[in-house]
């Protein structure tokens, strides 16, 4: 009897063993959160706005957000902002750019986001923007990208920068870097 408890003890531990010795098939995913070193405040399906003078500047909204204080950053996932012309003298007033993209880092201090994966603006006048990553500069009203970039024009007509753009953010000043290629799919 006591042979066999050794032996099935025995038995189990090297079965054990065994299957310790292989590696694991489960392969956590990252969370957003495990991404982010150092925050200071987590933000979970949100919405914020920020007005000037009296009138609507712009509104965000995010599946996920992350202060981080020291570095003055707000990182958003899952991210989509609507800016608002306010410019009264500008044909777009009171017309929104959305900007939606899988991930934004805002620079407080400076005004300055960079958005990454999956990047797609719509502008006034059916200008629309698809690019994996993308700069914008509020203070200076401008967006940039350094990647390739599909831009249509509000016609039909479809242009693509090969090593990006420089454009305002109603994407109607729009110059391309590196050469430009044509075509017809619309965005």
């Amino acid at each position: 009897m006591r042979r066999c408890v050794l032996s099935l003890l025995i038995s189990v531990l090297i079965a054990s063993g065994i299957a310790c010795s292989k590696e694991s098939a489960f392969i956590p995913e990252l969370v957003y959160g495990d991404q982010i070193r150092g925050a200071d405040a987590t933000l979970r399906n949100f919405t914020a706005e920020a007005f000037r003078k009296g009138a609507l500047l712009w509104r965000a909204a995010a599946a996920e957000g992350y202060i981080v204080q020291v570095k003055d950053e707000t990182h958003l996932f899952d991210l989509r902002i609507e800016y608002f012309e306010t410019n009264r003298k500008s044909r777009d007033f009171g017309k929104a750019t959305l900007i939606k993209a899988k991930r934004g880092v805002l620079q407080q201090g400076n005004k300055f986001m960079t958005i990454t994966g999956n990047v797609f603006v719509e502008a006034p006048h059916q200008r629309k923007l698809r690019t994996e990553e993308l700069f914008w500069d509020e203070t200076k009203n401008m967006l940039y990208s350094n990647v390739p970039v599909t831009v249509e024009d509000g016609s039909g007509n479809v242009l693509t920068g090969r090593r990006g753009i420089v454009t305002d953010r109603s994407l109607s000043r729009t110059v391309f870097k590196g050469g430009v290629g044509s075509g017809s799919t619309k965005l």
